[in-house]
């Protein structure tokens, strides 16, 4: 209790009400200290404004210049597209190396781009075989042998399945 001497803090002020919104103003996360109807303020202490929205929404600058070469009739810049050909190539060489796990990346690659193609389906038995992914790699093998049943590759391929360790494999689950 306060004896009688005691002088009481004084009370603080009361919070200002936020600014009155225009009652044609229906965007409820404005901000009321923003401008109404988008325009700009001239105030150069801004932190954000519309004037600079352009640059954010502009396409960055490599673009631009594929773009305007190809107004201009001047040819675009060239994109690498990967493919089959160069996946089967590289896996090959992997597959030489024995690096495995290369070979059936390219070769995974290879077979999304030509999935008719009896030798991708040779390479990735091959890399699936050293892996010891043996129902794929027998899958595979097996694939080879029927799109192209007299080739080289379908020559190894049924040599291969006779293989009791790819003979006794039951088929994966995928």
């Amino acid at each position: 209790m306060p004896s009688g001497n005691a002088t009481l803090p004084a009370a603080a002020p009361e919070p200002s009400p936020p600014p009155a919104l225009p009652p044609d103003d229906l965007d409820p996360v404005r901000s009321p200290d923003e401008p109404v109807n988008g325009t700009v303020s001239s105030s150069t202490d801004s932190s954000s404004s519309l004037a600079d929205m352009d640059k954010v929404l502009s396409p960055p600058p490599d673009e631009d210049v594929r773009k305007s070469k190809k107004a201009k009739g001047q040819p675009a810049v060239p994109e690498h597209h990967e493919t089959a050909q160069e996946d089967e190539s590289v896996g090959g060489l992997y597959l030489d190396q024995h690096d495995w796990k290369g070979a059936l990346s390219r070769f995974e690659s290879a077979v999304v781009l030509d999935p008719e193609n009896p030798d991708v389906y040779w390479g990735l038995a091959e890399a699936q075989h050293h892996l010891g992914q043996l129902a794929e790699a027998k899958a595979n093998y097996q694939k080879v042998v029927d799109y192209d049943p007299d080739s080289k590759h379908a020559r190894e391929a049924k040599k291969k399945l006779k293989d009791p360790d790819l003979a006794n494999v039951t088929a994966s689950r995928r």
